[in-house]
């Protein structure tokens, strides 16, 4: 009885977005265009196309053939989850639902003449531009970091999958390892999970003598433990230090990476008395969360990124210098919340980036239905935080709503809980994705009555959609 409810749930959600899809005034059907193929390119068009008009065209483009789910990678590092589990082909999935799909890299931006260049030499004009390509990963900003010199990654599935091979040859020959972030890295929540899943997978594959074998140091430029670039959310200091002591994890924070090589990882960091140290870690297994960037493609464009490449919007998603390019997702700015010792950035979940398409989606539909008002956009991206982390057996909650202080909602959950929740979740947004709803009404409905919602309405208009 509860699947069929939740099938019929699903069924009404579909021909209720139809029939907002179908209504609204008269108008030139409009092209969007969104650049990226991951969760926030494909919730800006799933909403896209529920939201905008019948026969507006939306089209992804993405240099990645298939949509990988992100937030299970720390799994396929341990080799919980293969790259096929969480890996979804968008030419078939896209062009299912009315969404055209083309998988390229955009190598060329033109705002002014609303057209992009691709890698194959083609162009393709839009009305609408997004931008949801996720980060550039800054390796090159370290001697010696990244999977193509002596650091793995989990930032991406392949990267994931040959974290797993690292691990392999570490269980084979064991060492010790060096796990964490690096300075100006806003991604803290996967770098606590895989550090101790490595620890749990240790355990499966060899019992104490192998722990014994293969010490583990975490480092983090973050100036406490569970600080997670936000000040903390709810218990994260509490609870993460604590999990890292049970396991005999030693902590690095306020800690800079000077240079990882393959046998070793020189770092700089204050102590607990705030006084300077260098060291050199020895390593065997190294993995570093990066720093986040913007593509070189956008940030070649003046006016339209930072110095590091991150699209610069207003609180609509709307880029501050073009008026119909919108930002989505990781590759945005963010400011931090605060200045610290080592730089760290704000990170940016999965329901936040959903929460950043469905604003740019519908302040898209306002600008066509009301071009006499496209200057004063209604709606924002409330930013609501929500990570859901394992870490073998247990795991965490950390929700932070909104994620910029003050928040109404700061608290963290651990427990069996935490790891029953990220496995549904990551079943649920595959099935929203395979079905082209990832916001559908039972979904608002429930979020809504637990204080959860994805926008707001930011501005006094009659008009808004």
């Amino acid at each position: 009885m509860v699947f069929f409810s939740f099938y019929i749930f699903t069924i009404l959600s579909t021909l209720l977005n139809q029939a907002v899809a179908f209504s609204g005034p008269s108008h030139t059907p409009r092209k969007v265009v969104i650049v990226g193929g991951g969760i926030g390119g494909l919730s800006s068009a799933f909403d896209a196309r529920h939201i905008l008009h019948h026969d507006d065209e939306i089209q992804v483009i993405s240099d990645r053939a298939d949509f990988q789910f992100t937030p299970s990678n720390p799994w396929v590092g341990v080799r919980i989850r293969s790259e096929k589990d969480i890996s979804l082909p968008l030419a078939n999935i896209l062009p299912s639902h009315r969404i055209g799909f083309l998988n390229a890299a955009v190598t060329h931006l033109e705002p002014n003449s609303q057209k992009i260049t691709l890698d194959n030499g083609s162009k393709v004009d839009y009305d609408y531009l997004i931008i949801a390509t996720g980060p550039r990963l800054g390796f090159d900003e370290i001697p010696g970091m990244g999977p193509d010199h002596h650091s793995s990654s989990i930032c991406v599935t392949p990267h994931a999958k040959e974290a797993a091979d690292a691990l392999d040859r570490l269980v084979d020959d064991p060492g010790p390892i060096v796990m964490g972030a690096a300075q100006g890295s806003s991604c803290f929540g996967p770098a606590y999970e895989f550090a101790m899943l490595v620890h749990n997978e240790l355990q499966k594959r060899g019992g104490s003598k192998l722990l014994n074998s293969c010490p583990i140091s975490f480092i983090t430029p973050e100036p406490y433990i569970g600080h997670l670039g936000l000040k903390g959310s709810g218990d994260s200091e509490k609870v993460l230090t604590e999990l890292l002591k049970e396991r005999n994890i030693a902590a690095y924070t306020n800690c800079k990476v000077n240079k990882v090589a393959s046998d070793y990882i020189s770092i700089s960091y204050l102590d607990k008395d705030m006084k300077p140290h260098s060291e050199k870690l020895p390593t065997k297994f190294t993995m570093l969360i990066p720093p986040f960037r913007g593509m070189n493609v956008w940030k070649s464009v003046p006016g339209l990124t930072d110095r590091n490449g991150m699209i610069l919007t207003d609180n609509h998603q709307r880029s501050l210098k073009f008026p119909n390019i919108f930002g989505v997702g990781v590759c945005t700015h963010l400011d931090p919340l605060e200045k610290t010792y080592v730089a760290t950035g704000v990170p940016k979940t999965g329901y936040m980036i959903e929460s950043m398409g469905t604003a740019a989606v519908k302040n898209i539909k306002h600008m066509m239905d009301h071009p006499e008002d496209k200057d004063s956009l209604p709606y924002r991206a409330l930013l609501n935080g929500l990570c859901i982390t394992d870490f073998g057996g247990d795991g965490a909650m950390f929700l932070s709503m909104p994620q910029m202080p003050p928040r109404k909602t700061d608290v963290t959950i651990h427990g069996k809980i935490a790891t029953l929740s990220k496995i549904a979740f990551e079943k649920y947004f595959l099935h929203k994705i395979q079905t082209g709803d990832t916001d559908p009404y039972y979904e608002k409905y429930m979020l809504h009555l637990l204080g959860v919602d994805r926008i707001a309405l930011d501005v006094k208009s009659t008009k808004a959609a």
